[in-house]
């Protein structure tokens, strides 16, 4: 009987034979096991895939978490601020400039390919957050490794950046494919280099994207609120009764959250004792509010526990 694979499995398949450390494999493993049609024609798969599981399982155990290999702790990036950014794109299409000029971190910037080798970390100020940025060695074609994309699968937004003077259609025809194989999931489009055009010409792409010219800071502003932006985040900011709020502190929750998430985000017994809250925002001001009130970007909340 035919196992009549779908495509979502072999999806999950081909990001299985992809990552590097047990702990992708396990939960590539586990996705595959959850998305493997369940019929006659599958159950030799089937056990097989729980064999691998169990097998791996007890790996995981006997193995000590110190021994982690290196390419290990380059693919598993602790997410800090409100939110991880990649960067991808080719050799010397000007990535390690814009990380510098988002970040003011110092990353490789030099005008050979290929100057980038290993992941760098820095964060984007935005207001009165901060998001993290990681700098990636070029990633197209021969010079690239699983574990450069398990880290860009990670990250909640990925920046491609492609340059203006070097056949940017081919440059973007070459991420799309890369972005398609890799199931890169939230993308920004960035053209690079942009002042190296004739002054007031501003070219039209395949892809919408940002302009930038990193040197110049040209764009910088613009591309630090999309990112914001594609977020889908919102900071919401938490007072004692009687107090002031801290406006350098928010609560970072994603659209949509409701009163009850960022009472337990503070802490659990918040939202199991929560008596009730009020909000002040350009609306209202100290209102009474239901615990599934959805929070909006800049909301104050008080909160009043049993």
């Amino acid at each position: 009987m035919p196992a009549n694979l779908t495509p979502q499995y072999k999806e999950a398949e081909q990001r299985y034979k992809e990552v590097i450390t047990n702990e992708e494999k396990h939960v590539a493993l586990k996705e595959m096991i959850a998305l493997l049609p369940k019929h006659k024609g599958t159950e030799k798969i089937y056990a097989d895939l729980k064999k691998r599981l169990s097998q791996l399982e007890k790996e995981m155990k006997r193995k000590p978490k110190t021994a982690v290999s290196r390419r290990e702790r380059m693919f598993n990036i602790p997410k800090q601020g409100a939110g991880q950014v990649g960067l991808l794109g080719a050799a010397n299409v000007g990535k390690s400039s814009l990380f510098y000029a988002l970040t003011g971190a110092e990353s490789v910037i030099a005008s050979w390919p290929y100057s980038t080798s290993h992941p760098v970390v820095g964060m984007i100020a935005f207001e009165n957050i901060q998001f993290q940025l990681v700098d990636m060695p070029p990633m197209i074609a021969e010079h690239t490794e699983p574990w450069q994309w398990g880290i860009l699968r990670n990250a909640d937004i990925v920046l491609v950046l492609f340059s203006v003077v070097d056949d940017p259609e081919k440059q973007i025809a070459e991420l799309k494919q890369e972005i398609e194989r890799y199931h890169l999931r939230r993308v920004i489009w960035v053209s690079t280099k942009i002042d190296a055009l004739p002054d007031g010409q501003m070219p039209h792409f395949e892809v919408e994207a940002l302009y930038t010219a990193a040197d110049q800071l040209m764009g910088i502003e613009e591309l630090t609120r999309e990112i914001f932006d594609r977020l889908e985040i919102v900071r919401v900011y938490t007072r004692h009764p009687g107090g002031e709020p801290d406006m350098n502190d928010p609560v970072i929750l994603k659209k949509g959250a409701v009163l009850l998430d960022a009472a337990a985000h503070l802490h659990k017994d918040f939202a199991e004792k929560l008596k009730y809250a009020r909000l002040w925002n350009s609306e209202h001001e100290g209102i009474r509010v239901a615990r599934d009130h959805v929070l909006a970007d800049g909301d104050i909340v008080e909160f009043h526990i049993r």
